[in-house]
């Protein structure tokens, strides 16, 4: 497997971020927001700018390998289906995860980043722009927030018991399905998955789910969700259905323990087909 100095792309990550995020946030002009594809979907000059100077620094870091960024994809639609299909070593990247929040000067908000190579995810970044602090995840070595190792909480096995993030989809088609929401004991929504990823990787959280899948949205969480022992499955009838970058399905769903992914699975189901 590839080798790549974890501790040093963690410190790229904050340098950039220290230099391009941080800085701008609540400092932002008219002129520094945009739309993309629809009005909530933004974007800013701390997107990328960010993104540019990461692609840069991480393609000189591992010479021959290929970056993914978010900005990059929207300006050049085919740019996911050409890198995956080069089997190239890529960086995947998502400058400023929360955009929204970001842009509204609220938190939280994120920085991520995903290494792939042979297939397969093998290295992950989730880091707070502003206090520095990350959480990493290699394949085969663990999950670790500001380098002290993290496990979900793989005792919670029943939905009633779990704490969990659903978007306003999910929330809105269990209650127009089932009459009602409750079947969990706390359903939250931070508006920037990485964070949520992370909240469930340090054992804080139990679950999350997701539609309208996109690399840089979910490659660097679910690695680290599974690396920390839980569990990063498609919502699908056939339940071996493995999370990877350059898959797709109706829904993601993430939990801490296979015995809740198997009753959230079934619940969200008939929401997601």
């Amino acid at each position: 497997m590839l080798s790549v100095d974890m501790d040093k792309v963690t410190e790229i990550i904050r340098e950039v971020s220290a230099e391009e995020i941080a800085p701008r946030f609540g400092q932002l002009e008219k002129g520094d927001i945009d739309t993309k594809t629809h009005a909530m979907d933004l974007v800013t000059i701390a997107d990328t700018e960010a993104e540019r100077v990461l692609t840069k620094r991480f393609c000189d870091l591992l010479p021959g390998s290929v970056a993914l960024g978010e900005e990059a994809a929207h300006a050049d639609p085919k740019l996911p289906e050409r890198v995956f299909g080069e089997d190239a070593t890529i960086w995947i990247i998502d400058p400023v995860d929360g955009t929204k929040n970001f842009a509204h000067h609220k938190q939280p908000f994120r920085c991520m980043v995903a290494l792939y190579h042979g297939g397969e995810t093998i290295a992950a970044w989730i880091v707070d722009p502003i206090e520095g602090s990350a959480t990493v995840a290699e394949k085969g070595a663990g999950t670790y927030h500001n380098a002290a190792p993290v496990r979900v909480r793989s005792d919670i096995q029943a939905a009633k018991d779990a704490k969990g993030f659903l978007i306003s989809f999910a929330r809105d088609r269990i209650r127009n399905h089932y009459g009602h929401i409750d079947f969990f004991d706390e359903i939250a929504h931070y508006s920037c998955c990485g964070a949520e990823y992370q909240e469930i990787a340090r054992g804080l959280f139990d679950f999350c789910a997701y539609r309208n899948l996109k690399p840089w949205d979910h490659a660097p969480g679910t690695l680290l969700v599974r690396e920390a022992g839980g569990v990063a499955k498609y919502i699908t009838a056939d339940r071996s259905n493995e999370y990877h970058a350059n898959g797709n399905a109706p829904g993601l769903l993430c939990a801490s323990s296979p015995e809740l992914w198997a009753e959230m699975n079934e619940l969200l189901l008939p929401l997601f087909e």
